[in-house]
């Protein structure tokens, strides 16, 4: 690992270049080093593991002065970018007329930069001359985290990397030392040493039921409007929930219409489907009071809100919401960009532990999967000897059928072992088993966070008794100060405003009463009860 001196400016990077055949581990989240592959006078094809990271990045929410930019749904589409004209968006189907596009754009003058998820590397290969381009592969821990499910994706992109010019691996959060496969083990790996550290606060908020919570706290928003954090008030909340289901949850016990919220997650038949009429939006469209996000948006994806808080939700008896805090926890921290915004550097963590019984040590785990692999390498060594052309055909088959759970893969008419399943399963059981155990588990990883994480962030975890008396049920003094603040205002009041206000009004008809009777300047001054009834009668005995 070698320390890499940089220039840095209000916490951004200031690099020509990124070292080449490498990992670079930029340490920080949001610190533009995106940017310089999409800016710099390199071709670079930078590889990303969503779509929605590649919509981001070609249709930005702002402009270059800070403005904000609405794009409609019709307008984003694979090809160049219309606020960047060296820069080609590819996603989605690689059909006839997104190819006719890039070869359009492969033939104008000067330099060309194409984004593109990482399904499109091995496609791009036979469209471009790979020795002509420099390739960066964006976020690259997702190749381990995702490897379950992208398996033949990612085996492309490990087979072909080495085609282009040169390559580097790119992360602020790399795989942890304990899970890093052979291929990234043996690569050289750049740290970027930041003079500036940021300080990122954790408010761990372990409860019986993480949607039931997550549905109180956004209650809370509608009851009084905001939600107060270390005495700011917050008007606007962003949930990180990698489940849809949960996310429908939660909108089901709130009663959120498609006017209170949007929701970001992969815009597919399944998830229409389970949203049941609720509609699917992206980080371009206008924000809303309340945003939820799968893991198509935790990573790169920049968003905009001057008081927005970012909450995760974890439920123990969910795995795929389990959030990793070594890699998932600081990429999160990173998405709200607003500089002002006074919650930047916070993340409340809801989270339910799975109860167990029992579960395997981690270094039982690792024994048992490093006896696994030992067996796959002899049993790959008498494969790569075997002559009789049916036992070998009758084994791809049998490789073939279990994908992702064999330790044995065919490169040309060789066998290997790949150790990123082998990796992988130890993540997992780290994850669910260990991290997520119980609430003790979780909270001890937080502490761990700051050694594990050391260099550009600060972490402080706040007392978990902070959460649990800001979500006590609002008290009598808390209605009546937001429904004078609405009725100052009335006639200019958003729906979701004239909502709360409804609310309000029917929970405590006394403040109606008294607004009717007293005006909204004398009622502001009775904060109890008590005083409002008491003035009344003494109206009444005029």
């Amino acid at each position: 690992m070698i320390k890499l001196d940089i220039q840095e400016r209000d916490g951004y990077l200031i690099m020509d270049d990124f070292p080449e055949n490498c990992i670079f581990n930029k340490v920080k989240t949001g610190c533009g080093a995106t940017t310089i592959a999409l800016t710099n006078n390199e071709n670079y094809i930078i590889a990303v593991p969503t779509t929605e990271l590649v919509i981001n990045k070609c249709y930005p929410p702002k402009d270059k002065d800070g403005k904000d930019i609405t794009w409609k749904k019709s307008q984003i589409q694979a090809g160049v970018s219309p606020t960047n004209d060296r820069l080609f968006g590819l996603y989605d189907k690689l059909n006839r007329t997104v190819k006719a596009k890039l070869s359009k754009f492969l033939k104008q003058d000067g330099v060309k930069k194409i984004i593109c998820t990482y399904d499109k590397v091995d496609k791009l290969i036979d469209l471009i001359n790979p020795l002509e381009f420099k390739i960066l592969v964006d976020e690259y821990h997702n190749l381990l985290k995702q490897y379950g499910f992208r398996t033949m994706v990612i085996n492309q992109i490990m087979e072909k990397f080495k085609c282009f010019k040169s390559h580097c691996f790119l992360t602020a959060t790399p795989i942890p030392e304990r899970f890093k496969p052979d291929i990234f083990a043996e690569m050289e790996e750049y740290v970027a040493n930041w003079k500036t550290v940021d300080k990122i606060t954790v408010y761990p908020y372990p409860c019986k039921n993480a949607s039931t919570t997550a549905a109180k706290i956004i209650k809370h928003y509608q009851d009084i409007g905001y939600f107060v954090l270390d005495g700011i008030k917050s008007e606007e909340a962003y949930f990180f929930v990698n489940s849809v289901r949960e996310i429908k949850e939660i909108l089901k016990q709130c009663k959120l219409t498609n006017d209170d919220c949007r929701i970001i997650c992969a815009d597919d038949e399944l998830n229409h489907y389970k949203l049941e009429g609720f509609e699917i939006s992206n980080s371009t469209a206008p924000a809303k009071r309340f945003t939820f996000v799968t893991c198509k948006a935790f990573e790169g994806v920049d968003y905009y809100s001057e008081t927005a808080i970012c909450f995760i939700v974890s439920n123990g008896y969910n795995k795929h919401t389990l959030i990793s805090i070594d890699m998932d926890i600081p990429q999160i921290a990173g998405r709200i960009r607003t500089k002002s915004n006074p919650f930047k550097n916070k993340i409340v963590h809801i989270f339910n532990p799975k109860a167990m019984n029992y579960y395997l040590p981690f270094d039982v785990m690792k024994e048992s999967i490093e006896d696994e692999l030992a067996t796959a390498c002899r049993r790959a060594e008498q494969l790569n000897k075997e002559t009789d052309i049916k036992i070998l055909k009758q084994q791809d088959k049998e490789f073939e059928r279990l994908g992702v759970h064999t330790y044995i893969i065919k490169k040309g008419d060789r066998y290997e072992v790949n150790d990123m399943v082998a990796q992988l399963k130890l993540y997992q059981h780290w994850t669910t088993n260990i991290i997520y155990r119980s609430s003790e588990a979780l909270q001890e990883a937080y502490k761990k966070l700051g050694i594990v994480i050391n260099q550009g962030y600060e972490w402080d975890i706040a007392d978990e008794d902070i959460m649990k008396n800001i979500l006590a049920s609002p008290q009598f003094r808390d209605y009546h100060k937001r429904f004078c603040d609405l009725k100052s205002k009335e006639g200019m009041l958003s729906d979701s405003e004239e909502q709360e206000l409804e609310t309000i009004s029917t929970k405590h008809p006394i403040l109606v009463e008294g607004y009717s009777k007293l005006g909204v300047n004398t009622l502001r001054q009775l904060r109890a009860k008590k005083a409002i009834n008491a003035a009344l009668e003494e109206l009444e005995e005029r």
